[in-house]
């Protein structure tokens, strides 16, 4: 049995329309999944975990962070991040949670990549910023040890009385805090920017300032980020795209900007509607997966070197689904419906990397899926 980890929207939280979202879900919920049926089977909930959007482990698997995607934890003006054991049975032990002093972290990452780790960085979506703590030996969460945060940029503004004289406000949402490789990706989709920073030996960061800084095009909305060799794969919220960009050195450049929509017939309409969320590369590198909200479809590309071709759209069984996980296995998907509450199971074709739907299960508010990989061992700690 593989063991899967849920989290959802339980408590409210300003969105980026300005409205308040209030989900009905879990918190964290543990399964154990089947990866010959597929089936899944419950364990246990901790709804005491609030809006748990994001999860990671450890890189040895013994520890679990969450981020508590709110913005006032304890009168802070912030969310948190909550640190949890991760016992030999899957289930978890909550240790300790701290303010991030950022509004709406929704996205958490460890450093280093091996090892014990020593830093949790989140992104904080509503603040515009990205907080870096500090852990103890014990992998519990010890101090903020930084606030990076972003600054609003000014655009060309067109108008009809001005073309182009006036400037408008872009103002940062920072949506994802990925390590890769010893560095610091961090997407903002207020901004149009992926930067990149240095980190040292002990995981924290070697400067303050980004030694790599990419601008999407306008309206892109970078989001959520998959690495693949010296590629970086990044999803574009507001223009419903994947941008391959290429890593070289101390230089970054776009290679491909792809519709994660269909281009022909009634699905054209959707892209006034759809916002593309997360985004997955394939155990074997050959085929990238994003979810498209709205259109409710898992899309899939073929991985070619020359740039990515999409080969199917598959119904997403549920709707908005913001969350979807390859099995560690890579012979199953699972895509969560923040809207219809559902949890749907998907069969991969491996060879081909098409999807074929086979149950779904109830799963309130989820957004967030994460297995623990059979490589992360129990040790360490």
């Amino acid at each position: 049995m593989r063991q899967l980890y849920v989290g959802s929207y339980n408590a409210p939280v300003l969105t980026g329309d300005g409205s308040i979202y209030h989900g009905n879900g879990n918190g964290i919920t543990h399964y154990e999944f089947d990866e010959m049926t597929g089936e899944l089977f419950e364990r246990e909930s901790l709804p005491e975990a609030q809006n748990a959007s994001w999860l990671a482990f450890s890189p040895e698997g013994r520890r679990l962070y969450a981020v508590n995607e709110l913005d006032d934890y304890e009168g802070t003006k912030g969310g948190a991040v909550s640190a949890y054991a991760v016992e030999m049975d899957g289930s978890l032990h909550f240790l300790n949670r701290l303010p991030v002093m950022g509004a709406a972290p929704c996205h958490v990452d460890c450093a280093p990549e091996e090892g014990s780790p020593k830093y949790v960085y989140t992104a904080n979506y509503n603040g515009g910023s990205m907080s870096a703590i500090r852990l103890k030996a014990d992998g519990s969460l010890e101090a903020l040890d930084l606030l990076l945060q972003h600054e609003a940029a000014e655009r060309p503004c067109h108008t009809e009385e001005s073309y182009p004289q006036s400037t408008e406000k872009k103002h940062p949402h920072v949506h994802s805090s990925s390590v890769y490789k010893r560095i610091l990706w961090i997407t903002d989709l207020g901004l149009d920017t992926v930067e990149a920073y240095r980190l040292n030996e002990a995981g924290g960061l070697a400067a303050s300032s980004p030694f790599l800084r990419f601008e999407l095009p306008e309206g892109s909305g970078p989001r959520s980020l998959a690495f693949c060799e010296n590629r970086i794969f990044v999803s574009c919220e507001l223009s419903n795209e994947i941008a391959v960009l290429e890593w070289s050195g101390q230089k970054l450049t776009l290679l491909q900007k792809i519709s994660t929509l269909p281009e022909t017939g009634d699905d054209r309409d959707a892209k006034t509607e759809s916002h593309v969320g997360g985004i997955q590369i394939s155990p074997d590198g050959k085929y990238l997966y994003a979810g498209n909200r709205g259109h409710d479809s898992i899309v899939v590309f073929a991985v070619e070197r020359d740039g990515m071709i999409p080969v199917q759209w598959a119904p997403a069984g549920g709707s908005n689904p913001r969350g979807f996980s390859l099995s560690p296995s890579g012979k199953w998907l699972l895509a969560a419906g923040q809207n219809s509450g559902s949890l749907t199971v998907m069969k991969r074709d491996e060879k081909t990397g098409m999807l074929e739907p086979e149950r779904v299960y109830e799963a309130k508010a989820a957004v967030c899926l994460l297995f623990l990989q059979e490589a992360d061992s129990h040790s360490g700690f």
